[in-house]
């Protein structure tokens, strides 16, 4: 191939984007595609990947593309690790002998130096378009793509061995409306005084008395929340994620009245540790993962994570970045899952932790396939998936008896001194990891103002 009119195409493009992913098939001569990852209980599930080679019915090589542009909203490159690494596993974990490759466009110093780390600690090949050699790489590749050499196949069919023995759901799709319903309550009832114990609803109450704190606590800066509430910007209030988080606000009422202990809250999310944190180095000490809740099982003597996670989609439910909201956690299931060893060689674990998840929106929105993100989150390693509405009637906190987070938390026999939840969560990841970096985390972490997952497209 004479790459060099190519290349001086790449190098045009790349910093830009949109036309990334055809320049870069053009370039190898591949095609794009849809390939399967899973057979399920009847519907066969698929990621779209940018090329391909030689096919998509028996893929030996994939190439995934991305770009960063910071000026961009929802263009963080940390998200796209999330996304892209989730890709990745759903592919290897169905072809562990898949030679995957990613393409990163921009400017080196868009990119964080951990995420670059990453992508090249769990990627077979990553070519950077700014570096010099970029388009030769890839020409070569495009010649002889078996040059590309393997990396953690044992971890990948241990993954994919694991999944084919998971009891997957058959039950309609969770489709939960709690948000939707407590921001059309909000719009029809309207501003209800100065103070947000004037607010005759507990869950909206709680929502807007986290935000009205923030708000004086920073003097304005932050809990913005709280000032669109009492100038009535209902529409300002729907893009909140801070502390208009209905989801949240429940589950920390149901673990109140349980009267169990628990790390986090709403708008307060809790770090915990992930293999990121066992590669080494400066480079991995910005790096974090949270939680929304942490909890302690004496049955199980490990913790229990709680998050809350919608589908997204914004008033209108669709489902166009749900996938990547799946993905994002097939990625954290991943790493929290995983270290390295001495040797740099990834190490699957066992799963030492319980994961619930409460979900909100519509998660059976693909009419074709309705259970494929709900699986997607039971491949992530959740144990317990709850619509987030079960919580409420009438959009209020359903009694004890009735609430089906209420029934797991009191099955599980949690904690309910929470200095014993700090010691038994300290003396687990000592035990877990045994590594001086995670004993030095902080406990808890508070969300700024406007800090929440973006989805690679777009934000609701």
């Amino acid at each position: 191939m004479a790459y060099s009119n190519q290349g001086k195409s790449l190098r045009l493009v790349q910093q830009f984007g949109p036309g990334l992913e055809k320049r870069i098939r053009e370039f190898l001569g591949w095609r794009s595609g849809r390939i399967v990852f899973a057979d399920i209980l009847g519907e066969q599930y698929d990621v779209q990947v940018d090329s391909c080679f030689p096919n998509t019915q028996s893929p030996q090589v994939f190439v995934s593309t991305t770009y960063c542009n910071p000026d961009k909203p929802g263009h963080s490159n940390e998200n796209k690790f999330q996304l892209k690494v989730g890709e990745l596993m759903l592919l290897k974990a169905r072809y562990p002998d898949i030679r995957s490759i990613l393409v990163l466009g921009g400017k080196q110093d868009t990119w964080m130096p951990y995420v670059l780390a990453a992508f090249r600690y769990f990627f077979d090949e990553v070519v950077c378009l700014w570096e010099e050699d970029s388009e030769a790489c890839l020409a070569e590749i495009g010649k002889n793509p078996s040059i590309v050499s393997l990396k953690h196949v044992d971890v990948w069919n241990q993954i994919a061995n694991e999944w084919s023995n998971i009891n997957f759901s058959g039950d309609p799709p969770i489709d939960s409306r709690l948000r939707l319903d407590a921001w059309e309550w909000i719009h029809e009832v309207g501003v209800e005084g100065d103070e947000p114990s004037e607010i005759s609803n507990s869950i909206i109450r709680r929502c807007m008395g986290a935000a009205y704190e923030r708000f004086k606590g920073s003097k304005g800066k932050s809990g913005k929340e709280w000032s669109n509430y009492v100038n009535a910007s209902w529409d300002e209030i729907w893009q909140s994620r801070s502390f208009f988080n209905p989801g949240e606000a429940v589950i920390q009422m149901t673990l109140e009245e349980a009267r169990v202990a628990f790390l986090g809250g709403l708008a307060v999310d809790v770090e915990v540790p992930s293999m990121l944190h066992t590669l080494g180095g400066s480079v991995y000490e910005r790096t974090k993962t949270a939680e929304d809740f942490i909890l302690y099982s004496r049955k199980y003597d490990c913790p229990v994570y709680v998050q809350s996670k919608s589908s997204g989609g914004g008033r209108d439910r669709h489902g166009k970045n749900i996938q990547n909201r799946a993905k994002e956690q097939i990625t954290r299931g991943l790493i929290y899952r995983t270290r390295v060893d001495e040797n740099q060689q990834m190490i699957l674990q066992d799963k030492d932790f319980v994961w619930i998840g409460l979900l909100d929106g519509n998660w059976g929105v693909t009419e074709k396939t309705p259970h494929k993100y709900i699986h997607m989150l039971q491949m992530a390693g959740y144990d317990y998936l709850l619509a987030a509405d079960s919580l409420v009637d009438d959009l209020e906190l359903v009694e004890p008896d009735n609430n089906p987070l209420r029934h797991i938390i009191d099955e599980l026999d949690c904690l309910d001194d929470k200095e014993a939840l700090k010691a038994a969560w300290s003396d687990w990841k000592e035990r877990r990891f045994a590594l001086r970096d995670l004993l030095t985390m902080a406990p808890q972490i508070e969300v700024s103002e406007g800090e929440f997952e973006v989805d690679e497209e777009i934000e609701d």
